[in-house]
Order: structure tokens, then C-alpha cells, then sequence
């Protein structure tokens, strides 16, 4: 059996020494040598496509915003927010601002919520103006599963 001094000269961790790792918990975490990737190499596009407007936010993949856009930033006014073109221009903003600040996007995932006009035209801007590659594409619309009872029928 080694002594105590020589214990604590040594490389090898002893049993029970979680100090080299980085997380939480006795078995999570990775080590604290270990090469990360960029954490900007995956982000994700949130497009949330409602009937009067399309609000399109840049996160990285713990859901802090970098960047954000919508249709009223990008100078569309009232009913034009919701149309094909202002989401594309926002979605080209985006872009834009991306590359102004200087930050590598490598992959992006596509979350889109909603039913307005605004899908289609965010994930062609994606296609046409940026040269990011889109690994995933989630519709995030929220569904109810007979959920709150409806409002009574209009009868005219």
C-alpha cells in the first residue's frame, strides 16, 4: 500500500476525487482537460410565425437570445408584419447582424411555432441569404389535446 505522501504526488486521481471534473453530480460531468467544441457552432432559430406578425429570435443551445428580428424592426408597419416579406427581410437582418458581430455559425436548428406566413418565408431566407446548415427542423406549435372548451358558435 502506498503512503499517504506519495498518494498525493501522484497523477491518478484517488477514489472519490471527482475534483477534475467539470458538472455536477458523482457521475456527470466530462473532464476539465477536455477539448469543447465553439459553443456557437449550433444555434437555434426560433420563427414564431402568428397571424398579424413573425418574430424570429437567434439563440445558442441553452436559449439565451443573441440575436432577435421581427417584422415592425425591419420597418414593415400594421397588417405587412405577417406577410411572406417581412419575415424573409427579418430572417436576412438576422443574418446580417450575425455576420456584423462577427460570430461563426456552423449549424442551425429551425423551431417554428405557429401557422402564419412566416414559415415558409424564414426557412427559404435561411436557404437563399445565409450559408448555415440546418440540422433540424422542430414545429414547436403548441397543439391542445382537447384542452379548454371552446367559445359558443357566432350565429349571424
Amino acid at each position: 500500500m502506498p503512503k499517504f505522501s506519495q498518494m498525493l504526488n501522484s497523477d491518478k486521481p484517488m477514489k472519490g476525487d471527482f475534483s477534475g471534473f467539470i458538472g455536477s453530480g458523482m457521475y456527470g460531468g466530462r473532464l476539465a482537460k477536455e477539448e469543447t467544441e465553439d459553443p456557437m457552432s449550433l444555434l437555434i432559430l426560433h420563427v414564431h410565425a402568428s397571424s398579424n406578425n413573425t418574430i424570429l429570435s437567434l439563440t445558442d443551445a441553452n436559449g439565451k437570445v443573441i440575436v432577435n428580428a421581427s417584422g415592425g424592426t425591419v420597418g414593415f408597419k400594421k397588417a405587412q408584419r405577417a406577410g411572406f416579406e417581412a419575415a424573409y427581410q427579418a430572417t436576412a437582418s438576422i443574418a446580417a447582424t450575425v455576420k456584423e458581430r462577427g460570430i461563426n455559425v456552423k449549424a442551425v436548428e429551425l423551431r417554428l411555432k405557429g401557422f402564419g406566413t412566416g414559415r415558409e418565408a424564414a426557412f427559404k431566407a435561411v436557404h437563399s441569404v445565409t450559408n448555415w446548415v440546418v440540422m433540424r427542423i422542430v414545429d414547436t406549435t403548441p397543439i391542445p389535446f382537447n384542452g379548454c372548451r371552446p367559445r359558443k358558435a357566432r350565429r349571424l
